[in-house]
C-alpha cells in the first residue's frame, strides 16, 4: 500500500499530467474572470476531453478548472464590483473599495494569497482523512447505502433557489431521467419509445453541457452585455503587492477562515458561498477596526477567498469516501471519474490507490501552479475580461457542440444537447435548479441499485431500512435535514417580509 501511495503521489509528475494542469488552471481563470461564465461550465465543456487521455491526465485538468475558476471569480470582483461568482460578491465588499483607491494590485494579490492558502489547507485535510474515512465507510451495506444517499439527496435543498419544492421535484425528474434504457437489475428496456438511441441511457455529458452551458449563453444573447473599459492597473510597488508583514499579520485570520471553509466543505449542500459569508463575517467580528470593514481592508479580501477555496479540497471527502457530491460542481467531477471506470466510494482508496493518491499529488501541484499562473498573468486577465461578449460566447457555443458530439459522433447527442439547453433556460427563467437535477440523475443508479440489493436481501420488506440502527439512524438525519432546510427557509421568508414592511 505504501508502494502505491508514493507510486501515486510521483505518477503526475509526467508532462502529460503537468501539461493538462497546467491548461485546466489556465482555462479556469480565464472562464472564472468573465461574468456569467462559471468553472462548472468550464469543466462542462472540457467533459468529453477526458475520454480520450487516462486518468492521470484528465481529472487533474478538471481539477485545475475548479481551483482557478474559484479565484477567477475575484477577479472581476475587484476590478468591476462585477463578482464572477456568488462566493466573490463578499470579495468585492473590500476588493473593490481598495481598486478605486489605487490598490487592485495588492487586493489581486491578497486573493489570489487567500485563495491558494485555503486550496493547500484543505488540499493537506483531504489527503489525512479521506482513506481512514473510507475504511469506516466499508463497512455499510446496500441498506447504508440507500439511506445515505437520501441522506445526500437533501443537499438540493441547498442549491434549489427560493423553493424547496421546485428543487426536489428537479431532483426526482433527475431520478427518473436516470431510470431510462436498459434495468442495470432485471434487464427490461424503459421508457425509450422505441427510439435505439436511448437503449444505453440519456449521456451524461450533453446533459450537463446543455443544462449548465447553453442557458447561460441564451441569457447573455438577450441581455447584450456591454464591454467594460478599466483603467490603467499599477501591479508595482507597495500599493501593488502583499507585503510579507501584512501576510504574517494574517496568518490567524487564514487558518481560521481555512478551518471554516473546510468544515462547510466536508459538509455535504453547504457550498462554497456560506464559507465566505461567515469568514467574512468572522474577520470582521475578530477584527480590531471592524467598522473599516467594506471600505477597503485587506483582511476583507483574505478572508472569504481562503474560505471559499478551502471547501474545494474538503467537498471531495464526501465523494470520494461515500460516493456521494456535496454539490453540482463535485457532481460533475464524480461523472468525470465514471467516465475513467472510477467509482467514487470507499473502495476506490483499495482497488485503485495509484489513480487517487496521484490524483491528491495533482491537487499540490495544483496549488503551485495556481500561484505560478495566475500571478504571472494578471495583465492577461484584466484584458480577458475586456473582451467583447460576442466572441466569448460564439466561441463557448461552438465548443459544447463539438464536446457533445465528439463523444459517440452522434448527431443525436446534439439534439439532447439542444432539448437540455432550453430546457435548462426555462428552468432558469422560472427558479429550477439544474445543479438538483444533475445530482439526481448521478445517484438515481447508485439509489436504484442499493434498493434493489437491498429488497433482495429483505425478501421484498421495507423494515429492513429501520431495523438496522445505522440506517434508522440516516433515515433520522434526512428527516432533520430537510426540516432544517424547510425552517430556514421560512425563516428567511420572514425576515424578508419583516424588511419590506
Amino acid at each position: 500500500m505504501i508502494e502505491q501511495i508514493l507510486a501515486g503521489l510521483l505518477s503526475v509528475l509526467t508532462p502529460e499530467s503537468l501539461g493538462a494542469i497546467a491548461l485546466g488552471i489556465f482555462t479556469g481563470l480565464m472562464f472564472g474572470a468573465i461574468p456569467g461564465i462559471s468553472g462548472i461550465m468550464a469543466i462542462s465543456i472540457l467533459l468529453p476531453m477526458t475520454f480520450y487521455v487516462s486518468p492521470l491526465v484528465g481529472i487533474p485538468m478538471l481539477l485545475g478548472i475548479y481551483k482557478a475558476s474559484m479565484f477567477g471569480g475575484s477577479i472581476t470582483a475587484i476590478l468591476l464590483n462585477t463578482p464572477g461568482a456568488p462566493p466573490a460578491v463578499c470579495t468585492a465588499m473590500d476588493g473593490y473599495p481598495l481598486a478605486r483607491q489605487g490598490k487592485a494590485g495588492k487586493a489581486l494579490n491578497a486573493a489570489l494569497t487567500g485563495s491558494v492558502f485555503g486550496d493547500t489547507f484543505s488540499n493537506i485535510l483531504l489527503i489525512c482523512v479521506a482513506a481512514p474515512l473510507s475504511y469506516l465507510t466499508l463497512k455499510i451495506g446496500p441498506v447504508e447505502q440507500f439511506t445515505l444517499i437520501l441522506l445526500a439527496l437533501t443537499v438540493v435543498g441547498s442549491i434549489s433557489g427560493r423553493s424547496l419544492l421546485k428543487g426536489m421535484s428537479c431532483a426526482g425528474f433527475g431520478l427518473l431521467l436516470a431510470t431510462v434504457g436498459v434495468s442495470a437489475t432485471t434487464g427490461d428496456i424503459r421508457f425509450t419509445f422505441g427510439h435505439d438511441e436511448l437503449v444505453s441511457g440519456i449521456a451524461l455529458i450533453p446533459m450537463v453541457i446543455g443544462l449548465l452551458c447553453l442557458p447561460e449563453v441564451i441569457h447573455q444573447a438577450r441581455a447584450g452585455i456591454r464591454r467594460q473599459v478599466l483603467a490603467k492597473i499599477d501591479l508595482r510597488g507597495e500599493n501593488g503587492r502583499l507585503t510579507w508583514t501584512e501576510f504574517r499579520r494574517n496568518l490567524p485570520l487564514l487558518f481560521r477562515s481555512s478551518i471554516i471553509g473546510s468544515i462547510i466543505g466536508a459538509l455535504p449542500g453547504l457550498g462554497v458561498t456560506p464559507a465566505a459569508y461567515m469568514a467574512y463575517s468572522e474577520a470582521q467580528r475578530t477584527s480590531k477596526t471592524p467598522e473599516k470593514f467594506g471600505k477597503g481592508m485587506v483582511e476583507g479580501v483574505l478572508a472569504p477567498e481562503a474560505a471559499n477555496n478551502a471547501v474545494t479540497g474538503s467537498a471531495m471527502i464526501p465523494m470520494l469516501t461515500l460516493g456521494i457530491p456535496g454539490d453540482d460542481v463535485t457532481a460533475v467531477l464524480m461523472g468525470a471519474f465514471f467516465i475513467q471506470g472510477l467509482s467514487p466510494g470507499p473502495n476506490i482508496f483499495f482497488e485503485h490507490t495509484e489513480v487517487v493518491y496521484g490524483i491528491f499529488g495533482s491537487l499540490i501541484i495544483c496549488d503551485i501552479l495556481l500561484y505560478v499562473i495566475a500571478k504571472a498573468g494578471f495583465n492577461v486577465w484584466i484584458r480577458i475580461i475586456q473582451l467583447p461578449r460576442h466572441v466569448i460566447f460564439s466561441g463557448v457555443t461552438v465548443f459544447a457542440v463539438v464536446g457533445a458530439y465528439s463523444i459517440n459522433q452522434s448527431l443525436f447527442d446534439v439534439v439532447c444537447l439542444i432539448c437540455f439547453g432550453v430546457l435548462g433556460y426555462g428552468m432558469r427563467r422560472f427558479g429550477y435548479s439544474a445543479g438538483a437535477m444533475i445530482i439526481g440523475f448521478i445517484l438515481g443508479p447508485l439509489l436504484e441499485r442499493a434498493f434493489d440489493q437491498s429488497m433482495t436481501i429483505s425478501d421484498g420488506s421495507f423494515l429492513i431500512f429501520v431495523e438496522r440502527p445505522i440506517a434508522l439512524g440516516l433515515l433520522i438525519l434526512t428527516a432533520l435535514s430537510v426540516a432544517s432546510v424547510i425552517h430556514v427557509r421560512l425563516r428567511n421568508a420572514r425576515f424578508a417580509k419583516m424588511a419590506q414592511s
